[in-house]
């Protein structure tokens, strides 16, 4: 992050049903809110609230950054149950595009529709679904964002998943995550 906080800064996203932003400058996030911690990840000047007792794991592919959040410790090719996917795409002109394709793929899948907002330099589509995993026939919800930053181009693909039976449990920890990213944002 730029020490002299003067040409970037972290602009908060908050996403309920709309879209609520405050911004602070580069380094100085608020008071994570109780039973959390903030993770910073520093190839992406970016910060993630982290409940106590989850696990961060970051993976780095060519021009994509992953972050998952989750509940129990796991390694990739597991999947986990419940956790959030943060995948950055760094570097990527077409990346914001590619995101909000997926986006509409998604809504078209599953008969729903996308939610979107603005918040400064982002443009933000969101939606959830309910779908059946193939390998246990498990019903898992899952929240899907997508955030690109037009001027940067940068995108995010944020994603948090519980088995339904467990939603009201969990998503009052997810529901936390999301509406506090701390994105890099070039003022």
């Amino acid at each position: 992050m730029d020490p002299s906080g003067g040409r970037k800064a972290v602009r908060r996203i908050a996403l309920a049903l709309s879209l609520v932003a405050s911004t602070a400058l580069a380094g100085a996030l608020p008071a994570p809110p109780k039973g959390f911690t903030w993770h910073a990840v520093t190839a992406l000047e970016a910060s993630f609230l982290t409940p106590d007792g989850w696990h961060v794991r970051e993976e780095q592919s060519e021009k994509t950054l992953a972050v998952f959040i989750t509940e129990k410790e796991f390694a990739p090719p597991q999947e986990f149950d419940v956790g959030v996917t943060i995948n950055a795409f760094l570097g990527n002109p077409g990346a914001p595009e590619r995101v909000k394709k997926l986006l509409d793929d998604v809504a078209a899948k599953y008969s729903i529709r996308l939610k979107s907002a603005e918040n400064g330099p982002f443009r933000v589509l969101a939606c959830q679904f309910d779908s059946t995993r193939k390998k246990d026939a498990l019903r898992v919800r899952t929240n899907m964002l997508g955030i690109a930053n037009p001027k940067t181009r940068t995108a995010y693909l944020v994603i948090f998943e519980s088995p339904v039976s467990r939603w009201d449990e969990t998503w009052s920890k997810g529901k936390v995550i999301l509406d506090n990213l701390a994105l890099e944002a070039e003022m």
